[in-house]
């Protein structure tokens, strides 16, 4: 699931159009010249590992829209929320569908979130910002990333396809090729009986008296050819029946034959079906040709239980410079599921190796290991999408509940009713003055304090949502003690 250079390349200048638009804005919260060649560069960074390091990849999207927006929060959010925007949400989304094991990613969002709220309250803003921040790494992090996560099972789930109809076909094949070899047989039977009868006809021709020595010798000619003829049929047969007609060695002759030093210990004792027999062959025979090539020297256990559980385990052995294709343990996988088993075979926790199978009594139909990955496949699919659906509801509606509920709590906790304001009294000590218990706003954009003073804002009346849920109570204290209040209109429309 790499992501081409060309798409990456793509993405990257998308994600880089939002930033460049911001350096040529006129809006007060623009970029300099500097911070947007810095935040192209750790874009292309971004974009180049995304693919191997999801996970970094993240961390620096995230770092980067974090710092483009509270940089710019106490005078222009909107410019630090968009600029970096496009570049947060195409990242996650890749990061997601890059990632195998997505904890990772899914801490570097939380690490992200909780250092993005901790600066917000204690640096930049205030609850306002923090609330910003976590609305904006839920909707351009989490939301994209939960999608990229989905978009990585859906093509884990095309890929099996893809491996199940290779499957079929080669099926189908084998089917063909089984179907070729038993009509060859039966080709020899017809055809070798009619060979020989026609030998034995030309023998008979050949002892007859009244020919001539030239026709005696044409007649012992042609008897010779069919005869040759009969032999390469029955070459040709031996080699297609091969499986059918030559004995099955029995597993103590499969290790004798190997010449190793070989533990063997076999639990069976009644006999076993003739193509599981010759199963068990093939598995025992490959493994110690395995052990004889990379583990040369090294113990050998051979067990066979009663229940047809083959485990074949070697030691560890010095290096070797032996060098395999893998095909031959692919190949015994095949073979094993072929008859309804399963196998395994990986490094044992002693440094050497492990080979084991677990046969049935009589082959019966398979669960290959594609079918086994397409269900599981399918079922993290459906986890997949189910995610993806309660991720996204839950962070829109806990946008769409909690902005309007905070922008509430908000207004009425902060809340300098008309009465109090006129009883305010320039003079008056801070201590003695009826206020709420929290600020409307810290530093309201577009408004200057008088030069020497500190100043609290309260809002005029707890609904936010009318015309004049921008107006503000203001009162400017030097020394805790009130020098000047002001009803600041500032209409939204």
């Amino acid at each position: 699931m790499m992501v081409a250079v060309w798409v990456r390349l793509v993405l990257w200048v998308c994600a880089a159009m939002p930033v460049v638009a911001a350096a040529a804005t006129s809006r007060p919260g623009r970029l300099a010249v500097w911070e947007v060649l810095l935040y192209l560069v750790v874009l292309a960074a971004a974009f180049k590992v995304v693919a191997r390091r999801p996970a970094v990849a993240l961390g620096l999207a995230l770092g980067a829209w974090l710092v483009c927006y509270l940089l710019r929060v106490e005078f222009d959010s909107a410019t630090g929320v968009i600029a970096l925007a496009p570049a947060l949400a195409i990242t996650s989304f890749l990061a997601g569908r890059q990632a195998e094991d997505p904890r990772a990613t899914a801490i570097a969002l939380t690490l992200a979130e909780i250092a993005g709220v901790v600066v917000a309250l204690t640096e930049r803003g205030g609850s306002d910002t923090a609330l910003a921040v976590t609305s904006g790494i839920g909707v351009l992090g989490v939301v994209p990333w939960a999608f990229g996560r989905f978009r990585r099972r859906y093509g884990e789930l095309q890929e099996v396809g893809w491996e199940h109809a290779s499957l079929l076909e080669r099926s189908v094949e084998n089917a063909r090729n089984a179907e070729r070899a038993r009509l060859a047989g039966e080709m020899h039977d017809l055809v070798g009986h009619e060979l020989a009868r026609a030998a034995l006809l030309t023998g008979a021709l050949e002892l007859e008296p009244t020919l001539t020595a030239q026709q005696r010798e044409a007649a012992k000619t042609a008897r010779a050819s069919v005869t040759a003829a009969a032999e390469r049929l029955a070459d040709v047969m031996q080699v297609l029946r091969a499986d059918e007609d030559e004995p099955v060695a029995t597993i103590e002759e499969v290790v004798a034959r190997s010449g190793l030093d070989v533990e063997l210990v076999n639990g069976r004792k009644t006999a076993i079906d003739g193509i599981i027999a010759r199963t068990v062959h093939r598995v025992t025979a490959e493994a110690l040709t395995n052990v004889i090539k990379h583990a040369p020297g090294a113990k050998v256990i051979v067990s066979l239980s009663a229940n047809l559980e083959l485990r074949i385990t070697n030691g560890p052995a010095p290096k070797t410079q032996a060098v395999g294709s893998g095909k031959g343990l692919v190949g015994l996988a095949e073979r094993v599921a072929l008859v309804g088993g399963w196998f395994e075979a990986a490094p044992s926790d002693d440094g050497g190796f492990e080979v084991r199978a677990k046969l049935p009594e009589r082959p019966r139909a398979r669960t290959t290991p594609t079918h086994v990955r397409r269900e599981r496949t399918e079922k993290e699919l459906r986890k997949s999408a189910k995610r993806t659906v309660l991720i996204t509801t839950g962070v829109c509606a806990g946008i769409a509940i909690g902005v309007p509920g905070y922008m509430v709590f908000d207004a009425v906790t902060s809340v300098l009713t008309p009465q109090q304001f006129e009883r305010a009294q320039a003079g008056q000590h801070e201590d003695t003055l009826d206020l709420p218990l929290r600020t409307r706003v810290d530093n309201p954009l577009g408004v200057t304090a008088p030069p020497g003073t500190e100043c609290r804002y309260y809002s005029t009346h707890p609904n936010p949502f009318d015309g004049d849920r921008h107006d503000l109570h203001q009162l400017c204290f030097r020394d805790d003690r009130l020098v000047s209040k002001q009803w600041l209109a500032r209409r939204s429309g």
